[in-house]
């Protein structure tokens, strides 16, 4: 499935939890529904650090409508880093950057690449 939007109600839910883990990362893996983001997976063993955050894949669900991973950046940057370029090729997927002010602007999408996506916000 391709994926072509974000769910306004997963974004509003994603910054929330950005701002309560600030100041450090949150991470969640990512589902979609019909080709739009719109549910966090949460797991298990999760560890959320000041500039770094761990995710234990082995913990995920058998789940093909896993599309891929979520997390924020303290900062007012959501330009991924070298180690998000790496976790993006390593996964697969889209992968969503949000950052302060933790808004329904501050965010930004990524394939595993490094690329940007230009995806939509569903209302």
């Amino acid at each position: 499935m391709m994926i072509t939007g974000v769910d306004v109600d997963f974004i509003d839910g994603f910054n929330d939890a950005a701002r309560s883990t600030y100041p450090d990362e949150f991470l969640c893996m990512t589902r979609e529904i019909d080709g739009v983001i719109s549910e966090m997976i949460i797991l298990p063993g999760t560890v959320y650090g000041d500039c770094h955050s761990f995710l234990n894949q082995w913990m995920a669900p058998i789940d093909y409508s896993i599309a891929g991973s979520a997390h924020s950046h303290p900062g007012y940057s959501n330009q991924a880093s070298e180690a998000d370029l790496d976790y993006f090729r390593n996964m697969g997927g889209v992968h969503i950057i949000t950052c302060q002010p933790y808004d329904r602007r501050s965010w930004k999408a990524y394939d595993s690449e490094g690329n940007v996506l230009d995806l939509e916000i569903v209302y």
